[in-house]
């Protein structure tokens, strides 16, 4: 199973953690974001304007890429990591929904989206994410999800 992890870019290490647990599992994750190198400042999050236009179009197609490449997404809300960001996970959350990706949002909905019911799953926190995340991975054809739906 392939999934994306998408949360504010000022999170980038917290989510990176949360990556290294499921690769072990076998899960692999698509978010290639976690893994660039620039330095968190203001000018690296939400328009990202200390970075060239051509950087930023590179990221963001990256981005769509990874989304698409994955089989589910994971959205991390802004409560839930602890920090605000320019808003581009709810990007991708659309990008999935309209792909017809399950998504499954770790933390309270922060959109309407968020609480639109199947194919999006709220958790609490990423400790209940984690074991759907496990318990799916086990049963690949088993498509239930503990989290509520909305």
């Amino acid at each position: 199973m392939k999934v994306y992890l998408a949360g504010p870019y000022a999170a980038r290490s917290t989510l990176h953690t949360y990556a290294a647990e499921l690769e072990p599992i076998g899960i692999e994750v698509t978010s290639s974001w976690l893994k660039e190198t620039h330095e968190i400042t203001p000018g690296t999050e939400k328009a990202a304007t200390d970075l060239t236009d051509d950087e930023v179009s590179a990221h963001a197609r990256m981005d769509i890429a990874d989304v698409r490449t994955a089989d589910l997404l994971v959205l991390f809300t802004a409560a839930s990591v602890g920090c605000e960001g320019g808003g581009g996970r709810h990007i991708e959350t659309g990008m999935a929904i309209a792909l017809s990706k399950p998504v499954l949002v770790v933390g309270e909905p922060e959109n309407v989206f968020h609480r639109m019911g199947s194919p999006v799953f709220v958790f609490p926190d990423w400790h209940a994410t984690l074991i759907d995340l496990a318990r799916r991975h086990a049963a690949p054809r088993q498509h239930t999800f503990a989290g509520r739906s909305a």
